[in-house]
């Protein structure tokens, strides 16, 4: 008896340490395909700021300070390498609202 209950906690300590190595690689793989990246507006699609597809991703925005949208840094949908909807969406309010928030959203002239 001594020895089934001595397996039985061996076996929950090896599944304790499976699973804790489990959510950290997929919490790990969460933050690579969330990653921040910044995406200057050009509207070729309906729907204007809240679709995606009328943003590129660029490595730095060159945006000088003015009134209209120029680029903005949210995280980005790792399977189209456009901007995650939900983090475009997120964003809208500072969009609208049409005030530079530094590192988020830039506007120019």
């Amino acid at each position: 008896m001594k020895k089934v209950k001595l397996l039985f906690a061996a076996l929950a300590i090896v599944a304790g340490i499976g699973g804790a190595y489990a959510t950290k690689a997929s919490s790990s793989e969460s933050a690579t395909s969330r990653a921040m990246a910044w995406f200057q507006y050009s509207p070729t699609q309906p729907g204007g700021t809240t679709n995606p597809a009328n943003y590129h991703e660029v490595s730095s925005t060159g945006c000088l300070n003015g009134s209209q949208l120029c680029a903005i840094r949210v995280e980005k949908n790792a399977s189209n390498g456009l901007p995650d909807a939900t983090a475009l969406n997120n964003i809208q309010g500072d969009i609208d609202a049409g005030t530079p928030i530094a590192g988020r959203v830039v506007f120019k002239p």
